[in-house]
């Protein structure tokens, strides 16, 4: 088989374009980058349009070898083209973006103005791991980014992942939610979240925080405890330790 070795060619160009988040939002289409993510969406019967793989990468075949399409070989400088990374880690695939899944049952991560790709990946992969749902809140990075996604290593087909820039916090109560605001200070310890039965926690930006005017709305504020007198926690990290406390604490809610 002979690769593709220009980026012009319609395919790779098509791949191209969707690092850019207008395109993705015009096609309903993301990037898929390395064999952990694509075999994630496989076996959640994702459905992916086109893959593309180096020499060496035979193994990709076999993988998917139960969907309606052929793999594209293509060179190594053609495949930095379509992953946008200075390594990539082949194959890379366009799939079709999947409905949002708004959470009915658990409690809720809710990014609120994360706007760094790696800590909302981070966020949903935490999300994931302890048994939460996942809402990208106003100000939140694409949730399906090729950024976001490799950053969450395969964990947006294991949880619920709902877009809602436009949501309120009233509205996330009226679904049912008791709304837990994270601050740097002022707030309880996080051991109130026991006391909640169904929450959507509010993460803000690691720079700025959630705004006063949005945790002034919520039912909780919680403040993780540092003794290490750090001025705050990396926006993704704070998530995390809260989303750990919710399912330890109160599992039947997560």
């Amino acid at each position: 088989m002979e690769p593709v070795r220009s980026p012009r060619n319609p395919r790779v160009a098509e791949a191209i374009r969707l690092h850019r988040a207008r395109h993705r939002a015009e096609t309903g289409r993301t990037l898929l980058e390395g064999r952990h993510l694509l075999k994630e969406a496989v076996g959640a019967a994702a459905t992916i349009h086109t893959v593309f793989f180096c020499e060496g990468g035979d193994g990709v075949v076999q993988l998917v070898a139960g969907l309606d399409l052929k793999p594209i070989l293509v060179t190594a400088a053609v495949m930095t083209k379509i992953a946008g990374t200075q390594h990539p880690r082949g194959p890379v695939a366009i799939m079709a973006i999947p409905p949002d899944r708004p959470n009915l049952e658990s409690s809720l991560i809710v990014s609120w103005g994360v706007g760094d790709p790696g800590n909302v990946g981070t966020l949903i992969r935490s999300a994931a791991a302890f048994g939460l749902g996942f809402l990208a809140a106003p100000g939140t990075a694409d949730p399906w980014s090729p950024k976001v996604l490799r950053a969450g290593a395969g964990a947006h087909f294991r949880t619920t992942i709902e877009r809602a820039p436009d949501v309120s916090v009233e509205a996330l109560r009226v679904r049912g939610f008791t709304v837990a605001a994270s601050v740097v200070e002022g707030g309880d310890p996080p051991g109130r979240l026991a006391e909640v039965k169904r929450c959507a926690v509010l993460v803000g930006d690691e720079g700025s925080g959630l705004s006063a005017e949005v945790a002034a709305q919520a039912d909780l504020l919680i403040t993780i405890p540092m003794p290490g007198h750090t001025e705050s926690l990396n926006a993704a990290v704070a998530g995390s330790l809260l989303a750990y406390e919710l399912a330890s604490r109160n599992p039947k809610t997560a």
